[in-house]
């Protein structure tokens, strides 16, 4: 199940606490769980795209990600059912 979370920075993160946020995101990445993530280019916010088995699963992680336990940011769940992929080979189509 694919779901994006996006997020709205009460203030840009910087310096330690990025340095957290970055690891955390690369723990998740190693893992299978983070497809993509990265900073919107007008820094009020970021998005990440998980792969995980369930909505509660993944609201169960981003209540841990340094952002949120500090406060820095606002997010919003979204379950993405994706129909085209076209970052596999060969791409990836759902019927739907």
């Amino acid at each position: 199940m694919i779901i994006c979370e996006i997020t709205s920075y009460k203030r840009v993160p910087e310096g330690e606490i990025r340095s957290t946020h970055m690891q955390f995101l690369k723990e998740y990445g190693e893992k299978g769980k983070i497809l993509m993530a990265g900073r919107f280019a007008d820094s009020k916010g970021a998005m990440i795209i998980w792969d995980v088995e369930s909505p509660d699963e993944v609201r169960a992680i981003a209540k841990t990600d340094p952002y949120v336990t500090a406060g820095l940011v606002d997010y919003e769940l979204r379950e993405w059912p994706v129909l085209f992929n076209y970052t596999t080979n060969p791409p990836k189509v759902w019927s739907g």
